[in-house]
């Protein structure tokens, strides 16, 4: 079993490194309207017909490579998600003959394109020597970049046994993949996980409950919810300096949600590991459709319950467990919060307390879902699609 962990590291852009991510941008942006325009049909069609067109740019052939590999996947996701006259233009022959890109572009159809400037390569393109990171530009002219680094960040670097993969360069983060083989424990019992907006509720086999709050989350979300309207208020006039800072407090509010996260989920996957049970989740795909307008909801309701961070929870347990060896499954959400474990339909009570009319026994709405969640039967061994609509309906 391989496990992959993408390491963050902190750096200074200097003004060569802001042209070649300006540069790999524009490469990749041609590479997608060449795969539109020839109707690609896998990766290695594109950089045969893009290769090149992409090799005036001048950049190491590494770059091409690369770039055709971020084009195509922008392609196929287009592709998927594309209506059906679009499906038509790129499938029916006559267009063809007329041209797909050019039909596109006729009738108006926005077309996709790499908006934000980013750079990445594969485990061959670079050389990491610690934290002396050499990336090429051309053929025998390179690029330094020192990269900062805690402790955390070091007990990577020094680790022998773990294999580099590709890295991902933005104005200010550098993510390396580390891999590393695992083996999967043998689950001795479960621990099911009931994600919810203000706690994580989970409930093993051995007996056990705990509640873990996660209110901060929330407050945080409501917090600089507050801080962007009052910012999009003052800068109506200047679009410019309105986007900067709304970019500024939303990668703030990122940081700060995904750390108290992280605080939670780690000590879930630490239980796992030291009692050596499988990890037990819902699956929430579709859950957004309860929150569109038209539902009769409120305005704030929906605003609060669709910026709900369920899946950067599922997330972060997903990766920590990989990394750990330990199984990750998923259950159908379905009347995990509603059902006894007796098999009755319990009654609401006070208080997100719940009663059971058969066997007479009163549990709390979070508890009775973990525990439903750990004894469900399987509908998925796979860990679901990280960019998936999320929708279904909750319990």
């Amino acid at each position: 079993m391989q496990a992959v962990k993408g390491v963050r590291f902190t750096y200074r852009p200097s003004s060569e490194i802001l042209w070649l991510f300006k540069t790999f941008t524009q490469m990749c942006n041609d590479a997608i309207r060449i795969a539109i325009a020839q109707n690609a049909s896998s990766r290695f069609d594109l950089i045969s017909e893009s290769y090149h067109h992409l090799k005036r740019y001048g950049l190491h052939t590494h770059y091409i490579l690369n770039a055709c590999e971020v084009a195509y996947a922008v392609y196929q996701r287009w592709r998927k998600d594309a209506p059906e006259k679009v499906r038509q233009i790129l499938t029916l022959p006559h267009f063809r003959k007329r041209g797909i890109l050019e039909e596109l572009v006729k009738r108006r159809i926005s077309l996709p394109f790499v908006r934000r400037p980013f750079l990445k390569l594969d485990n061959q393109a670079y050389r990491l020597d610690y934290l002396l990171l050499q990336i090429p530009v051309q053929p025998r002219k390179f690029i330094f970049i020192t990269l900062n680094g805690s402790l955390y960040h070091r007990s990577f670097l020094a680790d022998k046994s773990l294999k580099r993969g590709s890295i991902t360069l933005t104005d200010s983060i550098i993510t390396i993949a580390f891999r590393r083989n695992v083996e999967a424990i043998e689950s001795l019992g479960q621990v099911g996980i009931d994600v919810n907006e203000r706690n994580v509720t989970w409930s093993d086999t051995q007996g056990k409950t705990e509640q873990l709050n996660i209110s901060e989350v929330a407050e945080i979300r409501e917090r600089y919810k507050a801080i962007r309207a009052e910012i999009a208020q003052r800068t109506q006039k200047d679009r410019r300096v309105q986007q900067r800072l709304l970019s500024k407090y939303g990668k703030r509010e990122k940081e700060r949600t995904a750390q108290r996260i992280h605080q939670v989920t780690k000590k879930v996957v630490e239980h796992a590991r030291k009692n050596k049970l499988g990890i037990v989740m819902e699956k929430l795909k579709g859950i957004r459709k309860l929150y569109r307008k038209g539902n009769f909801q409120g305005r704030s309701f929906r605003g609060r319950l669709n910026s709900w961070s369920f899946r950067e929870i599922q997330r972060q347990v997903e990766y920590k467990a990989s990394w750990e060896g330990i199984p990750v499954r998923y259950v159908n959400a379905r009347g995990t919060s509603r059902n006894c474990l007796c098999g009755s339909r319990m009654e609401e009570l006070e208080g997100r307390r719940m009663r059971c009319p058969s066997c007479g026994r009163e549990w709390d709405g979070d508890v009775i879902a973990s525990k439903n969640i750990m004894a469900a039967p399987l509908v998925r061994a796979a860990r679901p699609s990280a960019c998936s609509d999320e929708g279904g309906t909750r319990r």
